[in-house]
C-alpha cells in the first residue's frame, strides 16, 4: 500500500525561456494539532518558489510488495504468498520517524508539525532539508533569523538568504560565539572578542550580500546558552534557519545537540539544513568536508 498523497499543481508559472525545476515540497499532516499549520506554510513556500507540493497523510510507507490475489494462480499465488511470509518476518518496516526520514528523499523540502513524536529524531536524520512548524506562529511577518556558528554551512546561509529575498524579509544573523575562543575571557576583553566575531561574521556573510542586495542584514553576538538564545529568537521571527549538527550519535547522547531541543520549543517555523553528503546515521561525527578536488559526496541543492 503506497502512502496517499494529495498534489497541488498551483505554484505560479512564467514565460521566458527554461526555468530550474523548483522541486518538490513534501509535507506531513496527519490528523490533529498542527495540520493546519503544516498544510498552509506548505503552501504559502511553494507558492513562493513554484514548486510542486506533496501532502503525505498516510505514514505507512513500508508496507510488503503487492502479491496475487487470484485463487487460480497455482505456484505463482503460492511463491507470492510464501515470499509475503518472508518479507513480513524479516524486514521491519520501522518507526514512524524512520518512514517520514525516507520519505523525504527526494523532496526539496519536507515540512512536519512540532507535535510530531521524535521530532528531533526526524530532523536529526532525514535526507532533505525539513522545516518544522508550531501550531499557532506568532510573527507572520517578522525576520528570518540565521543561526550562525563556526560550523555553519554554505547552503545553511543560502538557505536563509533564500527565504528571505522570497518573503521581502531582513536577515536577522544570530552568531552563535565559538566556545573554543570564548573559553576564558576576562571583561576587559569582552567588548575586543564581540568585536572580532562580528567583523569575521561579515566576511563570511559577504557574498551572499552581494548576491542578495535587496536584502538588510543585521548582526547580534549571543551572550548566554545557545538554546536559549535561538528559543528566544524564535519569539519575533518568521521563521529560524540553523545547520543540523554533524556530531553523532554518542556525542549527541552526552551533549545534545542545541537544534535538537530549539525545534520542540521554537515559537516559529524552523527550518533545519543537512549537510552536504547523505545522512550521518552513524555513532561517530562527520568527518571535515573534504578538500576541494579530491573525490567525495555531491554537494545537496540548496533548500
Amino acid at each position: 500500500m503506497s502512502a496517499e498523497m494529495t498534489i497541488d499543481s498551483s505554484g505560479p508559472t512564467g514565460g521566458g525561456g527554461p526555468t530550474p525545476d523548483p522541486g518538490i515540497v513534501r509535507a506531513f499532516a496527519p490528523p490533529g494539532s498542527g495540520r493546519h499549520a503544516v498544510v498552509a506554510w506548505a503552501r504559502r513556500h511553494a507558492r513562493r518558489t513554484g514548486a510542486r507540493i506533496e501532502i503525505l497523510v498516510d505514514p505507512d510507507l513500508a508496507a510488503p510488495p503487492d502479491r496475487p490475489t487470484d485463487a487460480h494462480a497455482g505456484p505463482i499465488a503460492l511463491v507470492g504468498a510464501l515470499l509475503g511470509h518472508v518479507w513480513a518476518l524479516f524486514v521491519d518496516p520501522g518507526s514512524l520517524t524512520e518512514r517520514l526520514g525516507r520519505a523525504s528523499a527526494g523532496a526539496r523540502l519536507f515540512v512536519v508539525p512540532q507535535s510530531l513524536p521524535e521530532v528531533d529524531v526526524l530532523v536529526d536524520t532525514a535526507y532533505e532539508p525539513v522545516t518544522v512548524v508550531p501550531t499557532d506562529p506568532p510573527h507572520p511577518h517578522g525576520a528570518v533569523v540565521l543561526a550562525l556558528a563556526h560550523r555553519t554551512t554554505e547552503e545553511t546561509i543560502g538557505a536563509a538568504f533564500d527565504a528571505a529575498e522570497q518573503r521581502g524579509a531582513p536577515v536577522h544573523v544570530l552568531r552563535l560565539r565559538d566556545p573554543a575562543r570564548w573559553t576564558v575571557v576576562t571583561s576587559e576583553d569582552a567588548a575586543a572578542r564581540a568585536d572580532e566575531e562580528r567583523r569575521d561574521c561579515a566576511d563570511r556573510l559577504s557574498a551572499w550580500r552581494i548576491t542578495h542586495p535587496s536584502v538588510p542584514v543585521e548582526v547580534r553576538v549571543g551572550e548566554g546558552d545557545v538554546t536559549v538564545e535561538l528559543i528566544g529568537a524564535t519569539c519575533e521571527a518568521r521563521l529560524l534557519v540553523v545547520g543540523r549538527s554533524a556530531r553523532g550519535r554518542l556525542l549527541g547522547t552526552v551533549t545534545p545537540s542545541p537544534v535538537a531541543r530549539t525545534v520542540r520549543r521554537a515559537r516559529c517555523p524552523v527550518l533545519v539544513v543537512p549537510p552536504p553528503g547523505p545522512p550521518r546515521r552513524s555513532w561517530w561525527p562527520r568527518a571535515r568536508p573534504l578538500p576541494l578536488g579530491t573525490f567525495g559526496p555531491g554537494a545537496r541543492d540548496e533548500a
